[in-house]
């Protein structure tokens, strides 16, 4: 029996001795690195030297742990670890360790560009189980930007089966003191203590991917400490800067209770921010506030700020957002439904261009620049009840408008007010004086103007109001200072504008994005002088023009129902016209501008006119007309149509049919480089007239002229669209 137990006994000893210098090989060498960081790009483990003396029991010096986890990359550093390995549980595929301890431990947590997928799920994964790994000497910890400086002790109990097996994380704790939290060398809180428990439900990824994880998790964390202050200084340029001051007096005690996704009752967060403010030789000194109140149905939270030094205003908020659950994902259309209560704000901002997103879906409408917001705000549901008002007395505005940019300091006013029981947002923006220039080229104004106004109406919910806006624009009688500017859309090579005294306004309706949905402009010229070929006229008009259905993106401006009035007309070649001024009134019953290359312009078009002297004197100089045909010219207003065409640098008109009672006028011409090519016929009882125009020549049929006219081809298809 003796000589049985001593073989044992010797056999154990031989079995822990080769265990011995096997595990310890493993530790000391190449081995055991090369075993566990099989993937080193989710996980390695490594270490300055290691010591096993019993089986399962391990030491190790100089340890650090890395991984990735989707983008969130991790480290953790210990001076020293030791821990129980449970050789059982391996023969089930488990690595389970009861216990691990860590001395002097601290680590870093950032997030990554580069996404490391998780594998695909399959069975057959090991099952990692650590029950317990503590340390009683936590020194610090880097979360991103921020650096936690402690001491501190901490366990954390895991268990997780690999191949897209459950995850589970036990209950774990944490207790930090002597806590100072930075960022770079600015320290945000000091003198800190905090507590914290967590522990998650069993569950796989697809169950709760991301943070829909803390749908099972309990948690709670609780911190005292003093924040640093914040100080202002006022700039030379009048601007305030702020920057991280160490002021006394700062005070936060936070306790905030988490449970299977909603905060618990009594949770709570009491911020008091100490505030130090410099304008000249002006100093003050004063506290900013904020508490949020875990109730049984909601979550109350209450914000003060104080004004700046020789500045009147201040922030005052009384919200409630009911219940006590946390949305995820996260997004202010999810959270502003359940926001109740006030806002009292009275600030002037270094910037307001974010108020042009809440107002506009696409970028036609920014505004920028410094600013005081003066907002009464009364808020129920997520929707601003009646009664509400903001108002900015000077922002810099900037809108684009059918390819033209508006520029000036608006004064913007809003309010909330109740339509058949309903509440509507109305926004009145306000430019006392503007310019507008292309939007390609900025440094050449095109138009100037006063009392430009931007309407925007729209049901009071905050997240959709830039969804829904209706909004109109108007202006009126802006001075166009160089009416030359719009040659740059013309065919100058035929249409030329000389000058004179022109005046636009406009009534536009928008959608959300700033597209024309309906509209009207009108333009006046006075003592307007323009080139036509190689003829001079002066005048005035009248332009009124519809513009529903316009195309901005495509640059299709749709001019049906367009009127043209043209009053004076007169021509500077005495020779062709003896000095006489006409008036015209023209109607496009189809119109449209293409305004993107190249430009084109289709239109048909009634015309009345005085008489048939101006259609006459585009052909031919009146006094190389017969004596009769000349006598046509007074006879009388008559009405007519045709059709009209721009494009390729040429203006062309056709099929043009005019009538009275005494005589017929039918006409065709084509207009390029200053030269002339057309055809008219004029009829007067038996008699009839054609005249053949190329350039200076002249060509006249007085002989069957009504069968030349018509055997002539037309320079337009009256099929065209």
């Amino acid at each position: 029996m003796r000589r049985i137990v001593r073989r044992v006994a010797i056999g154990l000893l031989a079995v822990l001795a080769v265990y011995l210098v096997a595990g310890n090989v493993f530790l000391n060498t190449g081995i055991g690195p090369w075993a566990i960081n099989r993937k080193p790009e989710r996980f390695t483990l490594q270490w300055s030297h290691g010591l096993t003396w019993w089986p399962g029991q391990v030491a190790l010096w100089k340890v650090e742990a890395r991984g990735q986890v989707r983008r969130v990359q991790w480290s953790a550093r210990a001076d020293h670890a030791r821990g129980r390995i449970a050789l059982l549980p391996l023969f089930s595929r488990e690595l389970r360790m009861p216990s691990i301890a860590a001395d002097n431990v601290d680590g870093t947590v950032d997030r990554v560009d580069t996404e490391l997928a998780p594998p695909p799920a399959r069975d057959g994964g090991w099952t990692l189980r650590f029950d317990r790994i503590a340390t009683t000497s936590l020194t610090g910890w880097r979360i991103a930007q921020l650096s936690l400086a402690t001491r501190g002790e901490a366990s954390f109990g895991i268990i997780k089966q690999l191949r897209g097996g459950p995850l589970e994380v036990l209950p774990s704790q944490a207790k930090l003191a002597d806590l100072r939290i930075s960022q770079g060398e600015q320290v945000l809180l000091k003198d800190a203590r905090a507590e914290a428990t967590l522990a998650i439900a069993r569950h796989r990824r697809e169950e709760a991917p991301g943070l829909a994880r803390l749908k099972f998790t309990d948690a709670r964390v609780q911190l005292q400490g003093t924040p640093s202050g914040m100080g202002v200084d006022l700039d030379s340029s009048g601007q305030w800067r702020g920057r991280l001051a160490d002021l006394a007096g700062g005070t936060l005690a936070l306790d905030l209770h988490w449970r299977r996704g909603e905060f618990q009752p009594g949770g709570h967060l009491d911020l008091s921010l100490p505030l130090d403010a410099s304008r000249g030789a002006t100093h003050v000194s004063d506290q900013a506030r904020l508490r949020a109140q875990v109730n049984d149905a909601d979550i109350a939270v209450q914000l003060e700020l104080p004004a700046p030094p020789e500045s009147h205003g201040s922030v005052h908020a009384d919200l409630a957002v009911s219940g006590r659950q946390l949305i995820l994902p996260w997004q202010a259309n999810t959270l502003l439904p359940r926001v109740s209560g006030t806002v009292d704000l009275d600030w002037r901002f270094d910037s307001l261009s974010w108020l042009g997103p809440l107002l506009a879906r696409a970028p036609w409408l920014t505004l920028n620049g410094a600013g005081r917001v003066d907002a009464e705000l009364k808020v129920a549901g997520g929707r601003l009840q009646a009664g509400s008002k903001v108002e900015i007395p000077d922002v810099q505005l900037s809108a684009l408008l059918a390819g033209h940019q508006f520029r000036g300091q608006a004064r913007a006013l809003g309010r909330i007010d109740e339509v058949d029981g309903t509440p509507r947002a109305r926004v009145e923006l306000v430019l006392p004086s503007y310019e507008a220039t292309a939007a390609q080229a900025a440094d050449q104004v095109l138009v100037q103007g006063k009392d430009l106004r931007i309407d925007m109406d729209a049901p009071d919910t905050l997240h959709s109001f830039r969804d829904s806006a209706q909004v109109r624009v108007r202006f009126a009688d802006a001075s166009v200072p160089d009416l030359r500017t719009i040659n740059a859309w013309l065919p100058t090579a035929t249409l030329e504008l000389k000058g004179g005294r022109t005046s636009v306004g406009v009534d536009l309706e928008l959608d959300a994005t700033g597209g024309i949905e309906r509209g009207r402009i009108g333009i006046k010229g006075r003592a307007t002088r323009i080139r036509l070929g190689e003829i001079a006229l002066a005048g005035d008009f009248d332009l009124d023009a519809d513009l529903d259905n316009t195309d901005l993106a495509k640059r299709h401006f749709n001019l049906d129902g367009t009127r043209l009035a043209l009053r004076n007309v007169s021509m500077a070649d005495a020779d062709r016209a003896a000095g006489e001024k006409w008036w015209a009134r023209m109607h496009l019953k189809r119109g449209r501008i293409d305004a993107a290359a190249p430009f084109s312009v289709n239109a048909n078009v009634n015309l009345e006119m005085q008489d048939v002297g101006l259609l006459m004197a585009l052909f031919m100089r009146h006094k190389e007309y017969p004596g009769w045909a000349i006598k046509l010219a007074d006879k009388g207003n008559l009405q007519a149509s045709g059709l009209l065409r721009a494009a390729q640098g040429a203006i062309i008109i056709d099929h043009i049919e005019a009538s009275n009672d005494r005589f017929d006028v039918k006409a065709r011409l084509h207009l390029a480089n200053k030269r002339a090519k057309g055809d008219l016929l004029l009829g007067w009882h038996a008699l009839a007239l054609g005249l053949e125009v190329d350039g200076q020549q002249h060509k006249v049929h007085l002989l069957k002229s009504r069968q030349w006219y018509a055997s002539r081809p037309p320079l337009i298809d009256k099929s065209m669209p």
